[in-house]
């Protein structure tokens, strides 16, 4: 996966540095990232992440000594890992995923007040919906209505996994503001 990110250096000597960098202080970004997870899957997850945003710096970061350079990538760990948990905890409390839902479970007595509810609902989403911006409309027609899962919406959009999760939240707060807004004029 470093490979990948290396190719938008066009610096050979940044290639080589971002190397050596991942090299030289691997160790260290994984076990800042175990101190805020034990699932290996999310740490390397948020090394990759970091590594992305390291590049980013790169230029800045080439000047850096040895201790400043280590605690620089102590922080980028650490403030990944935060904000790579803080969004797993918002999907987790907020994101109803289509497996969770299973209609054998509805009660034929909840059938029709469940019924009303979602025809109320889509109507509802029918008159905020041109007001959406047209990826927003995309992301969520994808996810909710076409089914597709992360990493083929992160395809997609030619993003990461994780870029794409930001972005179906961001659009997920847009349609839950427009529908409050709606509500709020009723």
């Amino acid at each position: 996966m470093l490979v990948y990110f290396l190719e938008t250096l066009e610096d050979e000597s940044d290639k080589d540095y971002i190397i050596w960098l991942y090299n030289e202080f691997e160790r260290l970004m994984y076990s800042t990232a175990f101190k805020y997870t034990t699932i290996p899957q999310i740490a390397e997850d948020i090394v990759q992440d970091s590594v992305v945003n390291l590049i980013r710096k790169v230029a800045t970061i080439r000047a850096m000594k040895r201790q400043v350079l280590a605690a620089y990538i102590i922080s980028t760990v650490r403030n990944t890992s935060i904000n790579r948990l803080k969004a797993i905890e918002y999907e987790r409390e907020h994101v109803v995923e289509d497996s969770d839902i299973e209609l054998e479970s509805i009660s034929t007595e909840d059938s029709l007040e469940r019924f009303i509810q979602l025809s109320e609902d889509l109507k509802a989403l029918s008159l905020i919906w041109t007001k959406l911006s047209r990826e927003a409309q995309s992301l969520l027609e994808g996810k909710y209505i076409l089914g597709y899962n992360n990493k083929e919406l992160a395809e997609m959009f030619h993003c990461q996994h994780s870029s794409i999760r930001m972005k179906l939240t961001r659009a997920r707060r847009n349609a839950f503001a427009l529908l409050t807004e709606q509500e709020g004029k009723k």
